[in-house]
């Protein structure tokens, strides 16, 4: 079946409010006080019922001697009171093994081949594809209630030597909730990002499929949550979150609070040394974009969270004006000459529920590379040289009106081979073979552009790179190229 864009309905963005309340209601904190609560009052109901009092100088027992006095308790006899006792005829016959092997045996025990997906929450299934629910056990973390010793060294193995995903921004919310200690060691996350679609009738969403290969000649059935028709004056009819969501995830990633951080200096962000990030989006069919994020999504991506990566990866963003609003946005998390790689979607959901992308064309390129703000450097070399009065105040001029905090660049990758260029200014980046694939090749990328350039395109007479011809006449500066933030 072809997608027919005409006989589609538009979607209004927006947050829902009842799945709002709910996620408030099922909050970790707030779920575990009612669990506690109640607990608290079946054990009271419990003790009432064999009339004993849970205040030790209360009883209800009138002819307890003991009764408004305080019950002395005795002196328990600890382990240590004892003394070390004798090792019995079993345990003398145990291997001990070194203490090198014993932490060996920790961290490969709680170290997972696959991420961890929504760590500290409960898992939204329909986030999940069919090998995720069913996969099991990942890591023996049993191993952490044996002893205070492996409690502390595994703790630092959980979280150092795993990856993580998350398919919801209360989830990465609720990660506020570990140590900072812990958080702070995390360099590379991803977001799973689905777009979820509201609906008070009861009809077919249908859109083109996520891939730019076979997008209008096979479709996928949208999933709408139905909702209840009210006599009111909120927005009825066909909803998405997804811009929102969008900022949902972003606004969770800034400084949380801690009540143990010192007066007087800048909270940490959630991952302090995030360096990759990956974000995932699901279901994003350009026919159901609509403008959304507005200053929030520019104020996180660019100012809260801005300059604070040196790679962005982003899959299943469509190819159209929305999406590349969307990308232009998040492009203001990476630093200057950090990497951003786009690819085709690796998820989709159909037939309710989340289905790995299959059919991709090899011959397609896996990722689609471009370096982000390399002309900054060409613009500050430029900026250096001029020494006349004229072109000082221009630039000053300049620098005042765009006036921001001077943020390190991304870290140049050493052993990178001799570019053939030698008045062409380039730079080099490890890109991945596949997007789950932790083998890199070096690409060579121009300055000017931030785009790669192949190794056969040398030609020694295209090789003249003036700078002087990239000086906008009207003011005397560089400009960013076009599509460049």
């Amino acid at each position: 079946m072809s997608w027919d864009p005409a006989s589609s309905v538009l979607p209004a963005e927006e947050r829902d409010q009842e799945e709002q309340a709910k996620a408030w209601y099922d909050e970790p904190t707030r779920a575990l006080n009612r669990k506690l609560v109640e607990e608290n009052r079946q054990l009271k109901k419990l003790l009432r019922e064999h009339g004993i009092s849970w205040d030790p100088r209360l009883t209800l027992n009138p002819d307890d001697p003991t009764r408004g006095t305080w019950a002395s308790p005795k002196k328990s006899v600890t382990r240590k009171s004892k003394g070390p006792g004798p090792l019995s005829q079993e345990n003398q016959h145990l291997p001990i093994l070194p203490v090198e092997l014993q932490v060996y045996i920790l961290e490969h025990a709680l170290t997972s081949k696959y991420p961890i997906i929504d760590p500290l929450s409960k898992s939204n299934k329909d986030a999940l594809t069919v090998a995720e629910r069913t996969r099991g056990n990942q890591i023996a973390i049993g191993f952490l209630a044996t002893c205070k010793a492996f409690l502390l060294e595994g703790t630092r193995f959980l979280w150092r030597n795993n990856t993580f995903v998350f398919t919801c921004h209360l989830a990465l919310r609720n990660f506020a909730n570990l140590s900072l200690e812990y958080r702070k060691g995390i360099k590379h996350v991803t977001l799973r990002i689905i777009a979820r679609y509201y609906d008070d009738e009861e009809r077919k969403h249908l859109a083109p499929y996520p891939t730019s290969v076979i997008s209008y000649y096979r479709t996928i059935n949208l999933k709408a949550i139905p909702r209840i028709k009210e006599a009111t004056l909120s927005r009825k009819g066909f909803r998405s979150y997804a811009w929102d969501q969008v900022v949902d995830f972003l606004d969770a990633m800034r400084p949380p609070y801690d009540p143990n951080h010192p007066k007087g200096q800048p909270r940490p962000r959630l991952l302090p040394s995030l360096e990759c990030l990956r974000m995932d989006f699901v279901n994003f069919p350009d026919s159901y974009l609509t403008p959304g994020g507005g200053p929030s999504l520019h104020n996180f991506a660019s100012h809260d969270l801005g300059c604070s990566l040196n790679e962005l990866q982003i899959t299943g963003l469509p190819d159209c004006d929305f999406g590349e609003e969307l990308i232009a946005e998040l492009t203001g998390m990476v630093k200057d000459d950090g990497l951003l790689l786009k690819s085709d979607a690796t998820f989709v959901f159909s037939g309710n529920q989340l289905r790995p992308m299959a059919g991709r064309e090899r011959w397609m390129p896996e990722w689609m590379p471009k370096v982000v703000r390399s002309w900054k450097v060409l613009a500050e070399e430029y900026a250096s040289t001029k020494r006349t009065s004229s072109s000082q105040s221009s630039q000053s001029s300049h620098v005042r009106r765009h006036s921001h905090a001077k943020m390190p660049p991304a870290p140049k990758e050493e052993g990178h081979p001799v570019s053939p260029w030698k008045k062409r200014r380039t730079l080099f980046k490890t890109i991945p073979l596949e997007q789950d694939d932790d083998y890199r090749f070096w690409m060579e990328f121009d300055r000017l552009t931030g785009l790669p350039i192949e190794p056969d395109e040398y030609d020694p007479e295209d090789d003249d790179y003036d700078i002087e011809d990239l000086v906008c006449p009207s003011c005397d500066v560089i400009h960013p190229p076009v599509g460049d933030h």
